[in-house]
């Protein structure tokens, strides 16, 4: 880790911890928006942006609306129109499907889906191209235990991502890999 990124992850953790006592605190909440959009990816944004939004509620439609514009640019469109709906009203609900694992004030539903609960779209990408560097380095073990992640975790976009690589660089899949496939197309089937 870079020290800029060691850095930024100190300050969500410095505002998260300063939010335990002051969760009304408006500086606060936008100082920990801010200094998420240091991390990469979107989680971080997005819990500390779903804490803001269930701490505020109507008559405070202009700050979220501030905070929703600030993070908008990392959310992607699909997530930012659903913060949308959010402005003019009350304060998100306690559960939400818009929480995520960085969200100290508001927990994720259990609508939310399984591997977005145990690891999100960032954490997934970055496993998949891990994975790919241990591949290319010919690690002994990479393989077994980045499908044993993929099933257990349920991390369909992972394995996605690292099977769409190996198939432009190879042509075909090892039996493993169809394995796990079948696995996650008999599963799609039963639910």
């Amino acid at each position: 880790m870079t020290s800029a990124h060691l850095s930024a992850r100190r300050e969500v953790r410095r505002q998260t911890r300063a939010l335990v006592n002051r969760h009304h605190d408006v500086a606060v909440h936008l100082a920990r928006v801010h200094a998420s959009l240091q991390l990469k990816g979107i989680e971080p944004v997005q819990g500390a942006l779903a804490d803001l939004f269930g701490s505020f509620g109507e008559t405070s439609s202009a700050l979220k609306a501030a905070a929703l514009q600030l993070a908008a640019p990392r959310l992607g469109s699909r997530t930012a129109r659903l913060f949308e709906v959010w402005v003019a009203g009350p304060p998100l609900p306690r559960i939400t499907p818009l929480a995520t694992r960085w969200s100290l004030m508001v927990s994720p539903s259990a609508d939310t889906p399984t591997r977005s609960r145990r690891c999100s779209p960032d954490d997934s990408r970055t496993l998949a191209a891990q994975f790919l560097v241990a591949c290319d380095a010919q690690e002994a073990g990479a393989q077994e235990a980045f499908l044993h992640h993929c099933l257990t975790c349920q991390d369909r976009l992972a394995f996605m991502l690292a099977r769409r690589e190996l198939l432009k660089r190879h042509g075909s899949l090892p039996a493993e890999w169809v394995e796990v496939q079948t696995a996650f197309q008999d599963e799609s089937s039963h639910t």
